[in-house]
């Protein structure tokens, strides 16, 4: 008899935490996640989760920002972004969280990422950044970078145009013009000289790994390398990432 009240009393307790509130919460996923929110039609999920068993998720729903393994923010103004994002990006990349951030018209400067200038790679000079350049073939500053693996870049049309910041690594550089002096005295300046937009750069930030492309991935719908360098950059920024994890 109590063998069989001890049978009864052991299934009403785990019927019981299987039912309670904290049972009741987001279910943590077999699967990294990442996050990507904006203009993400240069983002094949299917071909990210087949390269990385990575899932792509286009909003938060019942997760947090620590449930992600890597962010995307794909030519999205800052002052879109949902609350939580805006409000805990700086704190996630602090504690080892991994983002990438694209360039265009809405980002950079030009969408108010200003805000959270700490962690881009680049300088922001301007809330107006976003311009055309001359096409020119990039020039690869890490041609061993294992993003680049395998990735030839088609030339750039249209950049947003920072400066690289001091504790940055560049990867990737475009042609541009105006003097040299301007762009050392921080206004950009014009006239016959030359010098590189950085395109492509990484910066560490506490924990943290943030990847800047101050271009649109979506200006490169005809590189035959796209989607193999989308591949290598999540699967990097998914290995660095300490998010995510459960």
């Amino acid at each position: 008899m109590r063998a069989r009240l001890a049978l009864i009393f052991g299934l009403l307790l785990f019927l019981g935490c299987l039912f309670s509130p904290a049972a009741a919460q987001a279910p943590r996923p077999s699967s990294p996640m990442i996050l990507a929110l904006g203009s993400t039609s240069w983002l094949n999920a299917s071909d990210i989760q087949a390269a990385t068993g990575a899932v792509v998720k286009q909003d938060m729903g019942q997760f947090q920002l620590k449930d992600f393994a890597v962010i995307v923010l794909a030519n999205v103004a800052f002052a879109g972004l949902p609350g939580p994002v805006q409000q805990g990006l700086v704190e996630y990349v602090t504690n080892g969280g991994a983002v990438l951030i694209t360039g265009g018209s809405q980002s950079f400067g030009s969408g108010g990422y200003q805000a959270v200038a700490s962690i881009i790679p680049f300088q922001i000079r301007t809330t107006s950044d976003w311009r055309p350049t001359p096409f020119r073939p990039p020039v690869p500053i890490q041609p061993g970078h294992p993003i680049m693996a395998g990735v030839t870049f088609l030339t750039v049309g249209a950049v947003n145009d920072m400066n690289p910041r001091p504790d940055a690594s560049e990867i990737l550089q475009a042609a541009g013009g105006g003097s040299a002096a301007g762009r050392a005295a921080g206004t950009g300046g014009t006239g016959g000289g030359s010098f590189p937009y950085p395109l492509i750069a990484e910066v560490g930030v506490g924990a943290g790994r943030v990847i800047g492309i101050a271009s649109d991935l979506n200006e490169f719908a005809g590189m035959r390398d796209r989607d193999l360098f989308v591949r290598n950059t999540m699967g990097y920024l998914l290995r660095a990432s300490r998010m995510g994890r459960g």
